[in-house]
């Protein structure tokens, strides 16, 4: 099973919406993928209509040792796609983990996934919009790291902490965690676009794809849709982007 965190410390970049379409794309492509969903907003969960505040979820995932995390996987409506939703309750997880000394705070997630390491062929992980004991839970189980940037003035604030926290990361618990790489989100195709897009290449170079996800109102109407953009219109720009995203995942994990 080939791990791939979608990680960005700011919001409202597409994570959410990549990771789940990426997910889908996989599944297109024949592959048997596992969602989860590390984000106490709980939107990749919603976008799939499978939040319920009464059922286990990532927390449990988290927080409790003796659970099987095959009790916590669900069925989505899209077959070969299961997804391990989150709810309000990952709100506590952070302080939860974090002051609980009897178990190590770092390799849970990696630990429950050990379980189901040969049911699955790709594991899409949504993180949080930040860089706490849950996102490293992330990073310490991944394989790859994917960085969704949307173009803005400040699009590369916080990159260079995260690319420390993967160095430290490789150091302490993962030595082979790597850098995919990162692409653009909500891409207009704009003078001012084209400029700071050679701006980050110039900064990030060949981690920085050439594939980008055009801006398109199709995924607004997917999410209140509760279905992936590639299924609620597999026409639309941003489908069409979505697969060349998939095909490059693909490619970079051959």
């Amino acid at each position: 099973m080939r791990k791939i965190a979608m990680v960005n410390i700011k919001g409202g970049v597409g994570k959410t919406v990549s990771a789940v379409n990426l997910a889908t794309g996989l599944v297109q492509m024949n592959k048997k993928v596992l969602l989860i969903d590390l984000d106490a907003q709980s939107n990749a969960t919603q976008y799939l209509n499978r939040y319920n505040t009464a059922s286990l979820s990532s927390y449990d995932v988290l927080n409790d040792k003796d659970l099987d995390i095959r009790n916590v996987i669900e069925n989505t409506d899209i077959e070969g796609l299961d997804i391990i939703p989150a709810n309000i309750k990952l709100v506590l997880s952070e302080s939860e983990i974090v002051a609980d000394t009897r178990r190590s705070r770092e390799t849970r997630l990696q630990r429950a996934l050990n379980k189901v390491e040969n049911e699955y062929d790709y594991c899409i992980i949504d993180c949080p919009p930040s860089l706490g004991i849950i996102t490293t839970n992330a990073l310490v189980s991944s394989d790859d790291v994917l960085v969704p940037i949307k173009i803005d003035k400040f699009a590369l604030d916080g990159f260079q902490y995260l690319l420390n926290t993967i160095e430290e990361i490789r150091d302490e618990f993962n030595p082979s965690l790597n850098l995919m790489g990162a692409f653009v989100t909500m891409d207009k195709r704009t003078a001012v676009n084209r400029e700071i897009k050679k701006l980050l290449k110039e900064s990030l170079k060949d981690k920085l794809f050439d594939v980008t996800i055009r801006d398109n109102t199709k995924v607004t109407q997917s999410t209140f849709s509760e279905m992936p953009v590639m299924i609620y219109d597999p026409k639309s720009n941003a489908a069409h982007d979505y697969v060349a995203l998939t095909n490059m995942v693909i490619s970079k994990c051959k």
